[in-house]
């Protein structure tokens, strides 16, 4: 019982629930209470599971020596995982799930789980979403809210980043849907709420977004520092900025900042980097913007690829737009490549409207409309229908029209 409690990320207070007690839960695991029939087809029940397989009757001996096996493969995985053998890790975690018996699948679920991971890693979008999707059918995922909201949040950032913003939203809601009842600062709860944010920005619906990041404001002081608290206060600058609040978003951004600062997740440290500069653009905060776009040089300079070349000249190209420099623009925009592999479709579509203006700016009206329409067109494809919206605007206008806040401009975790 203790071990499939601990794989669904229950506390022994979670699985007493209201007629029983931790510490009765605790006797049990324990071994000094034996439970009646009546406790004991409930406890089976909210982990998931019979009274038949938490009461296996292997030998003791036999079933350790499996479990010690599948654990050992498993501990080889995760070993190939650090060192960035991903094919050798795959074919541990193959191996567990085929070899993982009744009784064992609390570790089938762990290895699936990892196994969907590795996918993701492999660069194989298909598989990963069918590990996912399989994996979110699994009676042990959908017994366990915890395990629920890890997969459907997994599978909506996935989503997101194919470009299918739509899917992407149907699962963020299904993983806001099952944390409702975990109590305040639980990382899952926070986690799906990111999500279902970030997605309701991409896709346009930023009524939603302004009372989604007004709740998730109230869950983001429980959180301990570290990469979540920094996605969950980007995520609600994001909404903030679009809500006409432009100062309040770059202090989140910049409090976001700050914890990271002290974390390993160099990707998202470069990206908030990125949203951070835009925004600070966008909204006029010219030193600080200067001294943010100062550091992705920097940045750039020490991790050159293709990723951060395009959007160190995305921001540039930004960056002389304000100036009033056309030929500057022009030029940084040379650099931006929008049908780089390394962008997802909802980027490469807020690239080519930034090409788009700097065409405008230097007067190549058949390179700006050309690039507003590819932008406009990806976005659509994305389901950003109101960023697709905003870019046939500023076609047919001749350029961003009022002083409201730059749609294109907010880059979300």
């Amino acid at each position: 019982m203790r071990e499939v409690r601990r794989a669904q990320g229950l506390s022994q207070g979670d699985l007493a629930g209201d007629d029983l007690s931790p510490s009765y839960v605790s006797l049990v695991e324990n071994g000094r209470r034996i439970p009646g029939a009546k406790i004991a087809r409930s406890l089976a029940q909210r982990l998931g599971t019979t009274v038949e397989a938490l009461s296996a009757t292997d030998e003791p001996g036999d079933r350790l020596t499996r479990r010690l096996g599948l654990v050992g493969q498993l501990v080889a995985a995760r070993a190939g995982q650090l060192a960035g053998d991903w094919p050798a890790a795959r074919r541990q975690l193959e191996s567990v799930v085929a070899e993982a018996g009744a009784g064992q699948d609390e570790v089938r679920w762990e290895a699936r789980w990892e196994l969907a991971t590795v996918l993701g890693r492999l660069d194989e979008p298909a598989r990963h979403e069918a590990a996912l999707r399989e994996l979110l059918d699994d009676p042990l995922t959908r017994s366990a809210p915890v395990l629920h909201a890890r997969v459907a949040v997994e599978l909506a950032q996935l989503l997101r980043a194919a470009g299918r913003l739509a899917d992407g939203v149907r699962f963020a809601e299904e993983a806001v849907r099952v944390t409702g009842e975990l109590e305040p600062g639980r990382p899952e709860r926070a986690q799906a709420r990111v999500a279902l944010l970030s997605l309701s920005v991409d896709s346009g619906e930023w009524s939603r977004a302004a009372q989604l990041g007004a709740e998730l404001r109230e869950e983001v002081a429980p959180l301990p520092p570290g990469e979540l608290r920094a996605s969950a206060l980007w995520a609600v600058a994001g909404a903030q900025y679009l809500e006409g609040r432009p100062d309040r978003a770059l202090e989140l951004l910049a409090e976001a900042e700050q914890l990271l600062a002290a974390t390993d997740g160099m990707r998202l440290r470069l990206r908030l980097a990125r949203a951070r500069t835009l925004l600070a653009l966008a909204a006029g905060a010219q030193d600080q913007a200067d001294a943010l776009l100062e550091r992705a040089r920097q940045a750039a300079a020490l991790i050159d690829t293709p990723s951060t070349r395009i959007w160190l000249a995305v921001l540039e190209t930004a960056a002389a737009l304000r100036r009033q420099e056309p030929a500057a623009a022009a030029g940084h925009a040379a650099a931006i490549d929008p049908d780089a592999a390394a962008l997802t479709p909802l980027d490469r579509a807020r690239c080519l409207l930034h090409l788009a203006r700097a065409h405008r700016a230097d007067g190549a009206g058949e390179l700006a409309e050309d690039a507003f329409k590819k932008a406009a067109e990806g976005y659509e494809q994305a389901g950003a229908f109101r960023l697709a919206l905003e870019s046939w605007r500023e076609l047919s206008a001749g350029g961003r029209t009022g002083e409201g806040p730059d749609p294109h401009a907010v880059l979300m975790p």
